[in-house]
């Protein structure tokens, strides 16, 4: 279960690190929905496709924290892929952006 949650850290950590070393005048604090509201609003962003593509990331590893007690089930192992593809997407998403 400890490796569950790290896991869902380290993935947290990884996409506001994703965001963060790009030259925004604002940096993403967390993956809460008000946190990622400020660094849209704050840094004035036209690109609505960051934003709704970190909420639905926000989401899944929300899903993913309310499912760590439970037993790992191929529906958790198929969330933890489908974090990375949308983890790859953000990454070509800023790419794009800058």
């Amino acid at each position: 279960m400890k490796a569950e949650f790290n896991s869902r850290v380290d993935l947290q950590r990884e996409v506001i690190k994703i965001i963060n070393k790009e030259s925004f005048k604002y940096q993403l604090s967390g993956l809460s929905k008000p946190a990622i509201e400020s660094w849209y609003l704050n840094n004035s962003i036209g690109n609505n496709q960051l934003k709704e593509k970190l909420f639905l990331i926000s989401k899944k590893l929300f899903f993913i924290a309310n499912k760590s007690q439970d037993q790992i089930t191929e529906e958790y192992k198929k969330l933890q892929v489908s974090i990375r593809k949308n983890i790859e997407e953000l990454k070509i998403l800023l790419v794009q952006f800058f």
